[in-house]
């Protein structure tokens, strides 16, 4: 048997510890006698993590990638706590300390970098070591002790506006310190960012509770006071910082004495050649940090691992000839939970570098290309995390752009689709953090690993920062696919499956969109029925009562609309429809009446002002309902709209979200005021406190699975969950995700978020989650709010004083092009062109100066859509009815109209406002499950004869007065099969009631 060679590493840090990983792999055991030098007491952990545990998220256990049992298992000897003396180069040996000498035929130098500690006056104390209160972030050591020293500070500074430093803080913010963070450069992480992204960087980060110096020239820590290690810092510009810790993380620099002391060729690294070897010795490596390739260091771990994976195929004889020609550094990570990707140039480096920006500060998305010769040199994402597979994929490809380069910017517009993870190579990386690579997933899932959650506890993908984890979840959807049974067995699948789940499963709905063309030409005719539903997630709608005519649902987000929206869609109702649209309680707008050809020309027409229409409809996550005031009122705990905006983002156009197993719905708000129906909605973010280390914070807390359809009414559940608003949008699509991959698919009835919360429970759902998202989630806080229904009806006056917001009643949604035109012109004229739309079908005009409210309140249309209307008509919601709806069974807004204009006429005005909604279907689109008077059409036989009917449910005041028993959410149907021509007298005596003391029911 051949003797083998002796192979030692110095450094057990992510690039020596991948090295021995792969060489390992590749049968490097029988090759070498394997020995490593590692200076921590442990094995090897992933440094990328240490922010997370010193912001609790993990445990110092968490971050374990190899423990010492694995080298032993392997037969690797570590000298675990043992750092490297010195190098004979000569007698090719190393030695440390204790006796320790190894011989070696091959030598791998991977010592990585050490932290730079700036020359600083009073950093030190008497016996060299930094100063109790004073920290490097560079171990696990580093982490624990900041951990420690946190628990009885309340003020730090972290020295350094980096990668590190920011990492450092964010840490520190989640520990509940107020942290500062003092930077050299003139914007945040310069070295990556140009001005523009770090400016923008710094106010995200400054809005979720950093605060910021730039252009600080850290002089002295200020003298400590007696019995504190730290007083502060003073800066030179005379400026002092009061702080009881310091965090250091002004960078690092390569670790190389050692290299030195063994006559390596150094320079800012050890120079090493494309065989990874350096210079002046052939039998030494080096890698990592500590490296210096034609001139440049790396600092990413993407480069450090294609470096150990290249020396270990050498080193093996996989590939002898494996050489090392740099790389196309690119990296996407979290910072705070703020989305950035950055790779290549940051600026143009040629004269003829083309330049393509674009920025929209108020949501802290900035988005820059360097295009060199067609091809992607450069980019910077910050603020969407949507872009970035595909502008990775461009550059890491070098493949050729569009010619319409902002097409890029925004996946699945422009021809460009979204990155379709079929077309990576199995070694494409997809976890940066930890370096996993496509192939390794996709092995993972043939393994069993049949989950997000599995696949990143399998693999560790997505447990870094985890921007990487959509495409985690599209290469696991992409290996199930390939893991389909043979074609008999899918056939069969097929035939247990609902036509529905055929459909989609056949083609993403919204790929229907490439056959509009053909349908605008050959006619509604053609269309089949498999497309008939698919266009759905186009938001168009076939109408079985209107053959060849269409409906179309416009996606408003949290009801916010503006003047130039509602002239357009005047406009197009105009020229295509019926004149008139109708508002829903999803807080969106309906079309109806156009034909197929002229839909194109619809969506021409409503880009220019911001509305799509798309995923409005079936398996999709519906329009997000929010408080129609966000931001304005006085009354509510923060402004949540922004979530609601990211959130819209994150999954419009992504087709990660678009096979849900039913429909979904979601209301955000932040008002104290009871407005939006959570406890009908499949996830519901409410306004909450939580005292978290000692201080009030503000968030939301999170209900889920209520529903109204899909056979009756239940109430949304506790989640006993707590999120941040910087954190909201993200954890609503895990729990959507989480929907999509678990969610009943068999029966359309059972297949609401509801059906799977009542087959998992609410324990088993959070456990899940919180495998998804990669960390413990905070436990509920204290919710604050009012639980008397709102609807902001009447003219209020804004948190801004002297402005004023009108709400005014639309009676029953419906509203007529000219009426359209004219809340434009007063929108503009009163307020400041916004327009708002609430879930109860109404409108709002805002921003009306209090000088202006008299002649607001003269105009004609407020005599149309009142802003005082009477008790019976300020509560007035409707569904579509009969005329438009093939599953309404009785006309419920003209029944609606009549019904209530008789209670005007007939009942005392002297009455608490009132909630009647009209629901055509058991699908319950009018909510009459939560009103106070609540109406669902129905056919009914009285006297031999087949009638228009309602059954009648009580709830809320009307519930209390009559002495109707019910749980306090939802409403009891009290009255069957009443005649539709009947009902206005039933319910006037019911409403007469009202006055008296609660009596049992006899009308």
């Amino acid at each position: 048997m051949a003797t083998k060679e002796r192979l030692v590493v110095i450094g057990n840090g992510m690039a020596g510890a991948r090295f021995v990983e792969e060489t390992v792999a590749r049968g490097g055991s029988d090759l070498y006698d394997i020995v490593m030098f590692g200076e921590e007491p442990r094995g090897n952990y992933n440094r990328i993590l240490l922010s997370s545990v010193l912001a609790g998220y993990h445990q110092p256990e968490d971050t374990i990638i190899n423990g010492l049992s694995w080298y032993e298992e392997k037969g690797v000897k570590l000298y675990s706590g043992v750092k490297a003396g010195w190098i004979d180069r000569m007698g090719q040996a190393v030695y440390a300390a204790g006796g320790i000498s190894e011989p070696y035929d091959k030598l791998v130098i991977a010592t990585g970098s050490t932290p730079y500690i700036p020359p600083i006056d009073n950093m030190y104390d008497e016996d060299g070591f930094l100063r109790p209160g004073v920290f490097s972030f560079r171990t696990l050591e580093d982490c624990q002790a900041m951990i420690g020293h946190a628990g009885s500070a309340s003020k730090a500074v972290v020295v350094g506006g980096g990668l590190l430093g920011l990492e450092a803080a964010k840490g520190l913010l989640e520990r509940g310190l107020e942290v500062h963070v003092a930077h050299l450069g003139d914007y945040l992480m310069n070295s990556q960012l140009d001005a523009q992204a770090g400016a923008m960087l710094k106010q995200s980060l400054e809005n979720l509770g950093l605060q910021i110096h730039l252009e600080k020239l850290t002089q002295p820590i200020t003298p400590p006071f007696p019995g504190d290690p730290v007083g502060g810092l003073r800066f030179k510009d005379g400026e002092e910082l009061e702080c009881d810790m310091i965090v250091v993380a002004a960078g690092v620099r390569p670790n190389i004495d050692l290299a030195k002391q063994a006559g390596l060729h150094v320079q800012h690294g050890i120079v090493i050649q494309d065989d990874l070897s350096c210079r002046n010795d052939r039998n030494v490596y080096a890698i990592g940090e500590c490296s210096q390739h034609r001139g440049k260091l790396f600092g990413l771990v993407a480069p450090l691992w294609e470096q150990a994976r290249i020396l270990a195929e050498q080193l093996t004889g996989e590939n002898p000839e494996a050489s090392f020609r740099g790389v196309r550094v690119s990296t996407k990570l979290k910072i705070m939970g703020v989305d950035l990707a950055v790779m290549g140039d940051k600026d143009p480096q040629m004269d003829d570098d083309e330049q393509v920006h674009y920025s929209e500060p108020a949501r802290g998305v900035y988005k820059k290309l360097i295009v060199r010769n067609g091809r992607l040199a450069g980019a910077i994402l910050l603020g969407d995390g949507l872009t970035s597979p595909n502008v990775l994929q461009a550059f890491d490809r070098g493949e050729l752009l569009p010619d319409n380069r902002a097409s890029l910017l925004f996946p699945g517009t422009g021809g460009v689709p979204q990155i379709d993870v079929s077309e990576l190579a199995a070694s494409a990386q997809i976890c940066n953090c930890n370096g996993v690579t496509k192939g390794k997933l996709v092995q993972a899932c043939q393994e069993g690993s049949d989950t997000l959650a599995a696949v990143c506890a399998a693999t560790r993908a997505g447990t870094g920062c985890g921007a990487c984890k959509p495409q985690i979840h599209a290469v696991l959807k992409f290996a199930m696919q390939q893991a389909m049974p043979e074609p008999a067995a899918r056939e069969s699948r097929r035939r247990s499956m609902n036509k529905i789940e055929v459909y989609k499963e056949e083609k993403n709905g919204l790929d229907v969109k490439a056959d509009l063309p053909r349908y605008a030409v050959d006619g509604w005719e053609t269309i089949t029925d498999g497309d008939k539903e698919r266009l759905k997630w186009l938001g168009v709608f076939f109408r079985r009562q209107t053959p060849g005519h269409f409906m179309m649902r416009l996606r408003i987000p949290n009801g916010i609309s503006n003047s130039a929206q509602f002239r357009a869609i005047a406009s197009i109702s105009s020229d295509f429809g019926k004149d008139f649209t109708d508002i829903t309680t999803r807080q969106q707008i309906q079309l109806r009446w156009f034909e197929i050809d002229q839909v194109q020309d619809i969506w021409d027409r409503l880009e220019p002002v911001g509305i799509v229409s798309i995923q409005t409809g079936m398996d999709n996550i519906r329009g997000i309902v929010g408080c129609p005031v966000a931001g304005l009122t006085p009354n509510e705990l923060f402004d949540a709209s922004p979530v609601v905006r990211e959130y819209n983002e994150i999954f419009v156009g992504n087709r990660e979200f678009t096979n849900l197993p039913r429909k979904f719905n979601v209301t955000i708000t932040g008002c104290l005021d009871n407005c939006t129906h959570a406890v009908t909605q499949d996830i519901a973010l409410t306004p909450a406190v939580k005292s978290i280390a000692g201080e009030e914070v503000k968030g939301f807390n999170v209900t889920v699975g209520g529903k109204q359809g899909s056979g009756g009414f239940r109430p949304a559940s506790d989640l006993d969950v707590f999120v941040l608003p910087r954190d909201a949008a993200q954890l609503c699509s895990e729990i959507t995700l989480l929907f999509s991959d678990n969610g009943l698919r068999e029966a359309r009835n059972k297949s609401r978020l509801a059906f799977l919360i009542e087959e998992w429970g609410v324990d088993r759902f959070r456990q899940e989650l919180e495998q998804r998202v990669g960390h413990p989630l905070l436990t509920s806080g204290s919710p604050v709010g009012s639980e008397a229904k709102s609807d902001h009806i009447g003219i209020h006056p804004q948190k801004e004083a002297g402005l004023n917001y009108a709400g005014l009643v639309v009676p029953v949604g419906r509203i007529t092009a000219g009426q359209m035109l004219e809340v434009a012109r007063l929108a503009d004229n009163y307020g400041n062109g916004e327009v708002r739309i609430t879930a109860e079908q109404n409108l709002i005009i805002p921003n009306v100066p209090d000088s202006l409210v008299p002649a607001l309140e003269e105009e004609p249309l407020l005599q149309e859509f009142r802003a005082d209307p009477s008790p019976v008509m300020r509560g007035l919601v409707s569904c579509t009815g009969i005329d438009y709806c093939h599953f309404a069974l009785v006309d419920t807004k003209g029944l609606a109209l009549k019904t209530s204009r008789y209670l005007e006429e007939k009942v005392d005005s002297d009455l608490p406002a009132l909630s009647i909604n009209w629901s055509g279907c058991p699908n319950a689109c009018g909510n009459h499950t939560v009103a106070d008077v609540g109406l669902l059409g129905k056919k009914a036989r009285v006297d031999g004869n087949v009638v228009d009917a309602v059954d009648v449910f009580l709830g809320g005041k009307v519930a209390e007065a009559l002495g109707v028993v019910t749980d306090g959410e939802s409403s009891v149907k009290t009255l069957e099969n009443v005649p539709c021509d009947e009902l206005p007298e039933t319910l006037a005596k019911v409403l007469e009631s009202l006055k008296a003391a609660p009596v049992a029911l006899t009308v």
